[in-house]
């Protein structure tokens, strides 16, 4: 009797046959690739075509990058301003057109950096930017300005004028000090620039600054620690990749206030009619009494996500639920 032997490759193009459940999937990206590079390349390893990142990472960063797959997607935007944490090394005494390690270097500090900054006057410029403030984006980035990226017009050689942008800074840590290099860890808002804080830091101190490296360890309550690599996921089947990588939508969903349904309100909520607090939903744990509008998750019994809704209290127990976004799947309703 001959025994066949079956590669992992074909083992893994028989498994991949199936396609992969909705949820949400971390990755650990690599320096060199974009996040549309990591999108679709997890699409040609899930078998699947909806796939969509939460936040874009610099192709020179690494770190984590959040993806939403299959049904998840209609969520990617309510996980897309969650807060961040970086580990940046920033190289001062030197600027460039690009705040980066990439672009010309456009001056540098012919003095020396050792009198200039201190560890203490270091701390105390760090500590400057901690709490909300307005940022300049870098010249090379994405926002735009009527329509037009800002890169576009910086590589024309016109100059972007960028408006300055709200950002917070919840911590910033100095993790490394050996000039003319420094590393930190930092606790940042959505939209937060790493590039124009080492821009910042380095005139703040008087020598010019850019960033050298960069990797994002956290995005709401997700981590580094957590996340696979695209080898990893490369070489797990779908099965594999379900159970030890694939987590639910929900659990992207944690910090938002949770409704629990009655069997008519998850009918009223999937057929788009408001459902009543009281009668057809709870909020689960019942928060103070106050007025107002929450944007909350929404669940049936069973603690099965169903999808986020609007809801607009009066009082403690009044109030009506409006549906936003459904998970559509699991309800039970032929569509």
């Amino acid at each position: 009797m001959k025994t066949e032997l079956v590669s992992d490759e074909r083992m893994n193009r028989t498994s991949a046959a199936k396609k992969v459940a909705g949820g949400i999937l971390l990755v650990n990206k690599r320096t060199g690739l974009t996040s549309h590079d990591v999108v679709d390349r997890a699409r040609r390893i899930l078998r699947e075509k909806k796939i969509g990142h939460t936040g874009t990472l610099d192709p020179r960063a690494e770190g984590l990058l959040v993806l939403c797959v299959g049904g998840a997607t209609r969520f990617a935007s309510f996980l897309a301003n969650q807060d961040k944490t970086y580990r940046a090394v920033i190289r001062l005494g030197r600027t460039t057109a690009t705040d980066d390690s990439e672009g010309e270097v456009l001056s540098s500090y012919e003095g020396d950096l050792a009198p200039l900054v201190g560890e203490k006057r270091l701390e105390q410029a760090l500590d400057s930017f901690a709490g909300l403030s307005l940022q300049v984006p870098p010249s090379y980035s994405a926002k735009k300005i009527g329509g037009v990226p800002a890169y576009v017009l910086a590589r024309r050689g016109e100059k972007p004028r960028l408006k300055p942008v709200a950002v917070r800074i919840g911590s910033i840590r100095l993790l490394r000090f050996e000039l003319p290099e420094l590393e930190l860890e930092v606790d940042c808002s959505a939209g937060t620039y790493l590039r124009s804080l080492a821009r910042d830091l380095g005139e703040k101190l008087g020598c010019g600054g850019y960033l050298c490296s960069l990797v994002r360890t956290r995005v709401g309550d997700f981590t580094l620690d957590s996340a696979a690599t695209l080898e990893e996921l490369r070489t797990a089947g779908i099965g594999e990749i379900e159970r030890k990588y694939l987590r639910p939508i929900e659990s992207g969903l944690a910090g938002m206030p949770a409704v629990e349904l009655t069997v008519s309100g998850v009918e009223k909520v999937y057929f788009g009619r408001l459902a009543e607090m009281g009668r057809d939903c709870s909020l689960l744990p019942e928060p103070p009494a106050s007025a107002g509008v929450l944007e909350v998750r929404m669940q049936d019994g069973r603690g099965r996500f169903l999808g986020i809704g609007r809801l607009e209290r009066i009082g403690t127990s009044m109030g009506v639920l409006q549906p936003k976004r459904l998970m559509v799947e699991a309800f039970p309703f032929d569509s």
